[in-house]
C-alpha cells in the first residue's frame, strides 16, 4: 500500500490537548517571568523538576510534574513539546477520548523519567542529578500515532517528506547518536527519550499490555456468559418438572353446591 499524500489541513485538538498545551504554556511564561525578571519562583521550578535522588528518596510526585516544567531560560524546548502535542496527539485523542489521552500523557511522561532514574543507578555515566522537559512524552505520543498510522506520511521539519516509520527511527537514532555523545545539554537525560519511547509502545493500541488486558477480559466474559446460561438452563429443567409432575393437589371441603372451577381436581 502506497503511503496516503500529506493533507496540508490544520489539526484541531480536542480537550485535553487543548487543556494540556494551555497549561504547559502558562507554566512556562509564568516561571519564566518570574525567574528572568523579579527572581523570584524559583522554589516552585524546584519543586517541579524531577530529581534522582529526591525520586529515590520517595518524592514521586516529581516524575509527573518535571514533564510540565520546561527550561525557563530558552524557549526552544518548550516550543517543541507544544509543537509535538499539536500535531501528532490530536488524531490518538479523537480514537481514546480526553480521559485516556490524559492518562497517556502523563503516564508516558513518568514512565520515561522513572527509566531514567532506573538506568542511571545502574549505569553511572547516564545518570542525571536533575531532569525535566517534555521530550519523553512528546517520544511516546510520537511512537503511539506512528503505529496507529503506519502508511501516513509527515513533513518533518515542515520541508522533508518521510514516512511514520521513518519519523520513528530516526528518533531513535538520535538518541542513540546523544548516549553515544554523552550529549548533556538536554534537560530530560539521556535515557529519557527511550524510555518515552518504551512508553508509546507498551500503552498505545498495539501494546501487548493491552493485548493481555482484551484477553483477560474476553476469558471474564465468557466465564459470565457460561455462568448466566448454567443457570439458566437449570431453571428450565426445574420448570419442565413442575410441568411434568402435573397441577398440585388440593382439599376440597365436602358439602359444597357450588363446583370447583378447575374440573382436574374432580378426578
Amino acid at each position: 500500500m502506497r503511503p496516503s499524500p500529506v493533507q496540508f489541513v490544520l489539526p484541531r485538538p480536542g480537550k485535553a490537548i487543548s487543556g494540556m498545551m494551555i497549561a504547559i504554556t502558562v507554566l512556562w511564561v509564568g516561571l519564566a517571568l518570574s525567574i528572568n525578571w523579579v527572581e523570584v519562583g524559583v522554589g516552585i521550578a524546584q519543586f517541579m523538576a524531577g530529581t534522582t535522588a529526591g525520586v529515590l528518596r520517595g518524592q514521586v510526585w516529581r516524575l509527573f510534574t518535571a514533564p510540565l516544567f520546561h527550561d525557563t531560560s530558552s524557549p526552544g524546548p518548550f516550543l517543541m513539546t507544544l509543537l509535538g502535542l499539536y500535531f501528532l496527539a490530536p488524531t490518538l485523542e479523537s480514537r481514546w477520548g480526553a480521559r485516556r489521552m490524559l492518562i497517556f500523557l502523563f503516564g508516558s511522561g513518568a514512565f520515561a523519567f522513572a527509566t531514567q532514574v532506573a538506568v542511571g543507578a545502574l549505569v553511572p555515566k547516564l545518570n542525571q542529578a536533575m531532569w525535566f522537559g517534555g521530550l519523553g512524552m512528546i517520544e511516546a505520543v510520537a511512537v503511539a500515532w506512528a503505529l496507529q498510522n503506519r502508511d501516513a506520511q509527515v513533513r518533518m521539519f515542515f520541508v522533508l517528506p518521510v514516512s511514520a516509520g521513518a519519523m520513528v527511527a530516526i528518533i531513535f537514532v538520535l538518541s542513540v547518536l546523544n548516549v553515544i555523545a554523552l550529549n548533556r545539554h538536554t534537560s530530560e537525560g539521556l535515557v529519557t527519550p527511550f524510555g518515552g519511547m518504551l512508553a508509546g509502545w507498551l500503552f498505545g493500541d498495539r501494546s501487548p499490555l493491552r493485548r493481555f488486558y482484551l484477553k483477560l477480559r474476553l476469558r471474564q466474559i465468557q466465564a459470565q456468559t457460561a455462568a448466566l446460561r448454567a443457570e439458566a438452563t437449570v431453571k428450565a429443567e426445574a420448570a419442565r418438572a413442575r410441568r411434568a409432575a402435573g397441577p398440585p393437589l388440593r382439599v376440597i371441603e365436602g358439602g359444597s353446591k357450588t363446583p370447583p372451577k378447575d374440573k382436574r381436581y374432580l378426578n
